[in-house]
């Protein structure tokens, strides 16, 4: 019957999802087809659900950072946020399981920066460009939203500020309707593992007092902007910010109000990690691998580039020297530090306790 064919239908789908999960698989097929006995007929949406669902009962994770692609645990994920489904992905032993295990667990413990803190700090970043989205009052795709490159800059309060040319497409978009977002990422953005957040309100042009203000803190941040002292070019800040969104990398997504962003401070080493980085990964990429080899606990990489300095830790971004495969691992500081100073006191720390988790093992 047409019933019995949708039956099969739908049970065919789930046990392809969850092949891996038979117990869950037989309870779900019976469910079903108890269902079916009393005259139940799931809407498309009910059996979408319960494919969305089968993604939160893999186990697969990230193979360098341990990182899970879902989680279980109602205490980690209240929400109940379904996870990806990943397939293709090979089992791994047991030795490499618990490793993986080990480095999720050390990441999981690590000290960072609140999300209100990151984003205030991602902010705060010098000669930062983003992408602007505004609706368009080009006749041929009026009100559809368009994407723009911007520089950016941030005034006293976190509220983004911006320097616009009167010809710009952006500008007159703006002046017709304020309402946009912008798309921020962390200055070494590579890619999905990396963080980036988009806020989203109301921006208006400056004028007057606070207009020249503006430009003075705007040509802090961007200092070879020239343009910004042209008569054609006019101040503009998101005043109103009515939503902010974060991903700081895998596992790590969600929102905060704008009242817990303004709350925020930005991170005091911000302005020294440029250098900070450079040196490292320029001078002392051995280093960096025993860090992450050592103390996070990974399988040897083949190369590993600090990506992001704060006053609890930094990040690493590794290569997997068996597989290739990347990924970004924190390595916390033994206490936290608030100026430059103390950074490096903190990396010789680091390495003492290298050296001293190597002479331990040598003893086991």
């Amino acid at each position: 019957t047409d019933k019995c064919k949708e039956v099969k239908k739908l049970l065919c789908s789930n046990l392809i999802t969850m092949k891996y999960r038979k117990t869950t698989t037989l309870a779900l097929t019976l469910g079903i087809a108890r269902g079916f006995q009393h005259g139940f007929r799931p809407p498309a949406a009910q059996s979408f659900h319960l494919q969305k669902q089968t993604a939160r009962w893999s186990t697969t994770g990230d193979t360098v950072t341990g990182t899970k692609f879902e989680e279980s645990d109602e205490t980690k994920n209240p929400e109940r946020r379904p996870g990806h489904q990943v397939r293709g992905m090979k089992e791994v032993d047991e030795a490499t399981a618990k490793r993986q295990e080990r480095v999720r667990s050390h990441q999981e413990s690590c000290q960072r920066l609140t999300w209100a803190e990151e984003i205030r700090t991602m902010m705060a970043q010098k000669s930062g460009f983003a992408v602007l989205s505004t609706f368009s009052t080009n006749e041929d795709i009026f009100g559809y939203p368009v994407g723009s490159v911007v520089g950016f800059a941030t005034d006293d309060e976190g509220r983004p500020i911006f320097c616009f040319s009167g010809m710009s497409s952006h500008t007159k978009n703006l002046d017709k309707d304020g309402r946009a977002a912008l798309t921020v990422t962390e200055p070494d953005f590579v890619g999905a593992a990396d963080a980036r957040c988009v806020l989203t309100g109301d921006i208006e042009r400056i004028s007057g007092k606070e207009d020249e203000a503006l430009r003075a803190s705007y040509l802090k941040s961007h200092p070879n902007a020239f343009w910004v002292q042209f008569g054609d070019f006019a101040m503009y800040r998101m005043t109103q910010i009515k939503d902010i969104s974060f991903v700081g990398g895998f596992a790590r997504a969600g929102s905060i109000t704008a009242d817990e962003y303004f709350k925020a401070q930005i991170d005091p080493l911000v302005d020294f990690f440029a250098p900070v980085a450079e040196h490292m990964n320029a001078d002392h990429q051995d280093s960096l691998k025993s860090y992450v080899e050592t103390l996070v606990g990974t399988a040897p990489v083949a190369s590993a580039q600090m990506k992001r300095l704060d006053r609890f830790g930094f990040d690493v971004r590794v290569v997997d020297k068996e597989s290739g495969s990347t990924g970004v691992l924190r390595v916390p500081f033994p206490e936290p530090i608030v100026d430059r100073a103390a950074v490096k006191t903190a990396f010789i720390q680091l390495s003492k306790q290298v050296q001293e988790a190597k002479e331990q093992k040598e003893q086991v």
